[in-house]
């Protein structure tokens, strides 16, 4: 029996190490352990809406433990009607000192305030039409006294307009829009000096084949109104190669560079669609945040009052007690346990597979997630002597997984499954990470 059992053993090894020697450079997603990217900081654990009016509704210990430290919103979809609401104010406010609750930045969506926030009727008013801003000035007027008056003037950003290349967000002609961005980053350097401007938070990715990208960054390099934040979102097809940081943030540096424009701070102030807000693609997304030092913010697809609840999708409750669900536990697990400093990492060439991991103190932690794939890819940790290892030997990992039960599924801490021990030659460790379903994803951990 002892002899079958070695056998067998053997027999799993050998499929083990022949599974490995056959991963295509498509398959491999690696870590280099010499090359030090600097203190974490969690930049993709921003949301979009999802924290309600109601002050401590949502206990503390959620903000702090997915790492929140990005909210935008404006109040969309609690506005009365069309034109300014100035309503809205009142929950813009408690949103702001939320997030400045937990030292988080707040990014206001001015165009929800205006209330254009796509629950706008066919009487919407757009501001600049036939050059006319006398309503916007008003709007703007007040907009920047209510600011000063509860002392919304730092940890803020100022987002002009959402989306204003869908009509549902701006039914109105281009040129007007950017007449529109042009009066308003005028109006508020002159009145909100030092306050930073957001934009131009498009739909669609930075393209020299993109009119709206093209004919925005004309006008503001030719009247001096660039952003101080670019924005763009990033919430199409997991399939689309453009939607995607890898492809996004070289070409907006490229875009930049041709309009001798200067490179600053870029975020996504809202990302993943639908289908990704699971642990294995909120991984895959982590990955990119961090590998490009770009901030992100979730994208929300609850509707009516949930919009503004839940974390963007992070959280659910029974009655009124809030609970975690599976794709929390990811956060989590990225803000609290991913401590030291990060090391320098590659996706795989499918772009369906990547990794964000960081050396602490005597410890190695990596989290791996896939974009809605399934299928068997090969993890490579690179430069194990970086760590005082020996180029050759065994090392026992840890796998942690992290189950989904959907967004209303209630999910403890990740899943301990064990140690198992892995033998390396060349300075390199590899091995298999068994993608069976496109929602379940992993960490893996070992001491030195």
């Amino acid at each position: 029996m002892i002899f079958l059992l070695l056998f067998l053993a053997g027999i799993v090894a050998a499929a083990v190490v022949d599974l490995e020697s056959r991963q295509s450079a498509s398959q491999i997603t690696t870590v280099d352990l010499s090359v030090n990217w600097g203190t974490p900081v969690h930049r993709a654990s921003g949301v979009l809406y999802g924290v309600p009016n109601t002050k401590n509704q949502i206990p503390s210990t959620f903000y702090t433990g997915m790492g929140f430290n990005y909210l935008s919103a404006g109040g969309g979809a609690i506005h009365w009607g069309d034109g300014l609401d100035f309503w809205g104010i009142y929950h813009v406010l408690s949103n702001f000192q939320t997030a400045r609750q937990f030292n988080a930045q707040f990014i206001l969506k001015m165009s929800d305030l205006w209330g254009t926030d796509g629950t706008q009727g066919s009487g919407g008013v757009y501001p600049g039409a036939n050059n006319d801003f006398v309503e916007y000035d008003a709007y703007l007027t007040q907009l920047v006294s209510d600011l000063k008056a509860n002392g919304m003037t730092t940890n803020i950003k100022l987002l002009i307009w959402n989306e204003p290349d869908l009509t549902v967000f701006w039914n109105a002609p281009q040129a007007q829009y950017f007449a529109t961005w042009s009066h308003a980053v005028k109006f508020l350097r002159a009145n909100l000096p030092g306050v930073p401007i957001a934009g131009p938070a498009l739909a669609g990715m930075p393209s020299s084949s993109n009119s709206w990208w093209t004919g925005f960054l004309t006008r503001v390099k030719a009247d001096g109104t660039a952003p101080d934040v670019y924005t763009w979102h990033h919430e199409g097809s997991s399939t689309d190669i453009n939607n995607d940081l890898q492809t996004s943030q070289p070409a907006m540096v490229n875009l930049l560079n041709s309009f001798g424009l200067a490179i600053g701070e870029f975020i996504i102030d809202e990302y993943a669609n639908v289908g990704e807000q699971n642990p294995s693609s909120a991984a895959w997304w982590i990955a990119r945040f961090e590998r490009f030092n770009m901030s992100g913010l979730r994208g929300n697809w609850l509707s009516g009052a949930n919009l503004q609840d839940f974390l963007s999708g992070l959280l659910w409750k029974s009655g009124s007690t809030y609970f975690a669900n599976g794709e929390w536990q990811v956060y989590n697990y990225y803000a609290t346990s991913m401590t030291g400093h990060r090391v320098a990492t590659t996706g795989s060439t499918d772009r369906l597979m990547d990794n964000f991991a960081v050396v602490g103190t005597n410890i190695v932690r990596i989290l791996v997630g896939g974009r809605l794939v399934t299928g068997t890819y090969s993890l490579q940790i690179k430069n194990l002597s970086a760590l005082g290892l020996a180029t050759a030997g065994t090392i026992s990992v840890r796998t942690r997984q992290f189950s989904f039960a959907g967004t209303e599924g209630q999910e403890g801490s990740p899943t301990d499954l064990g140690l198992v021990a892995h033998t390396y030659t060349g300075n390199v460790l590899s091995f298999p990470i068994f993608q069976t379903d496109t929602v379940t994803t992993w960490a893996f951990e070992f001491n030195f």
